[in-house]
């Protein structure tokens, strides 16, 4: 792996600074104070918007300092992404207590499959003891971390951006008059997943929450309806602005390979991202199931997950007997899930449904229609699947078991989802990351004067 900045050993590795925070310092005129969770070479969808802010804001009059989680309390990782981090970026990787970050590598597993019931028991005992999250054991000592920082000078502004809500505790226990931007690519509470086990329990969460919405000076959402929401939730006259989720121009997609035609020939699906906890994988594996028994050869079709995956999704597949068709393919690096992107033949979207998502896009949406390939979604009403078909794919909602069996038929008889690649492109070009950074690059300017 590969950081920017000066003093780095031959393995890439920064210096321990103050408290044995990893460090890589450089001075600069305006600097944001970037606390999130995960940061590479942690791997999943959370790393991509902090990484997107500290690779562009730069050129753009803000210089960055990253403090994240260090490389022993993300369980996951990805040393295959280079980062294409500039001159001058600082990020100071700050530990989650041991016992705590032990816990979590056990419950969630490595790059393949996790027990789905060891997950699920674990995500409920950790409900009832640590508010706001899980992560909470790890904000006491990245806010030591982030006041020393903030002593040594520089910083103009702070952002802190969640999942998890943990780091909003980082920015609430500073004592600073700086500027803060609270940014929620999620919902803090309202999930399925994050419901609290007790009304006692929901106090607390909603008593933090309005803490945060309080102090911020800017809440920043990634869809207009989690925007319109904050709203509703935050006090009369609180500035909010909608910051989308985006795509990083640092992979070139390929042409795809002709696929699904001619002898011996399968069409090709493929998902890329987390598959944890995700109801509408179950029925699109049901309805493939359903159709290749009724209707289809089982040697037209290949499915490919790939990413990290529960147990329970892959012992289904085995009990519908799917075996030969969907590939559990398991953590790739980055570099390589975009190639499988283009080379599909179609691009699966899931999407946890329930309360709360329908205010959500799906990250690697945006991936998607960087490829110009097309698409089929399983998502609710909402502005994920309104942007799935502007870009000509076809939507299915998630809990339509015929919808799903009549797409994959149609798919099998050789029709694809419509819309110009061009138009593709045109929507993918609105949210290319770089493009978002000088969105974001703006409001630190109107903020920090």
């Amino acid at each position: 792996m590969s950081l920017a900045g000066p003093g780095l050993d031959a393995k890439g590795d920064m210096p321990l600074g103050p408290f044995g925070a990893r460090v890589v310092w450089c001075g600069a005129v305006k600097r944001l104070l970037l606390v999130c969770y995960y940061f590479p070479p942690a791997a999943g969808g959370g790393i991509a918007r902090p990484l997107s802010f500290a690779r562009y804001l730069p050129a753009l009059g803000w210089q960055v300092t990253v403090l994240c989680a260090d490389h022993g309390s993300a369980p996951l990782a990805d040393t295959s992404r280079p980062l294409g981090l500039p001159q001058g970026v600082e990020v100071i990787r700050v530990p989650m207590p041991e016992g705590a970050a032990k816990s979590r590598r056990a419950v969630i597993g490595g790059k393949q499959g996790r027990p789905s019931g060891l997950y699920r028991t674990a995500r409920g005992v950790a409900s009832w003891i640590w508010v706001p999250d899980s992560f909470a054991p790890w904000a006491p000592i990245a806010t030591m971390y982030a006041k020393e920082r903030l002593e040594r000078g520089g910083v103009r502004a702070i952002l802190t951006t969640s999942p998890p809500d943990t780091v909003h505790l980082v920015g609430l226990g500073l004592t600073t008059r700086l500027p803060w931007i609270v940014d929620f690519r999620d919902p803090w509470i309202g999930l399925t997943y994050k419901r609290p086990p007790t009304p006692l329990h929901a106090w607390r969460q909603r008593k933090l929450r309005d803490q945060v919405l309080q102090r911020a000076d800017l809440l920043l959402a990634t869809t207009k309806a989690s925007a319109a929401q904050l709203s509703k939730l935050a006090p009369a006259g609180k500035r909010i602005r909608v910051l989308p989720n985006g795509w990083d121009p640092d992979f070139t997609a390929t042409a795809a390979p002709a696929r699904g035609e001619g002898p011996g020939r399968r069409l090709r699906v493929v998902y890329t991202g987390t598959l944890w906890d995700v109801p509408a994988a179950r029925l699109f594996f049901a309805a493939l199931a359903h159709v290749l028994t009724t209707n289809a050869d089982k040697r037209a079709i290949e499915v490919d997950i790939v990413g990290p995956y529960e147990s329970e999704e892959k012992n289904l597949v085995h009990k519908l007997g799917l075996g030969e068709v969907v590939r559990f393919v398991g953590q790739v690096g980055y570099e390589e899930s975009r190639k499988r992107q283009s080379e599909a033949d179609v691009l699966l979207v899931l999407q946890v449904h329930g309360p709360g998502f329908e205010l959500a896009i799906p990250g690697k949406l945006y991936e998607y229609l960087a490829t110009t390939r097309p698409i089929l979604a399983l998502l609710p009403p909402g502005e994920g699947a309104d942007l799935v078909t502007r870009a000509g794919g076809w939507v299915v909602a998630p809990d339509d078991a015929r919808g799903a069996e009549a797409v994959l038929q149609r798919l099998l008889a050789g029709e694809r989802p419509a819309g110009e690649s061009s138009a593709r492109q045109m929507i993918a070009y609105e949210h290319r990351r770089d493009r978002i950074a000088e969105q974001l690059a703006r409001l630190l300017d109107e903020i920090a004067r």
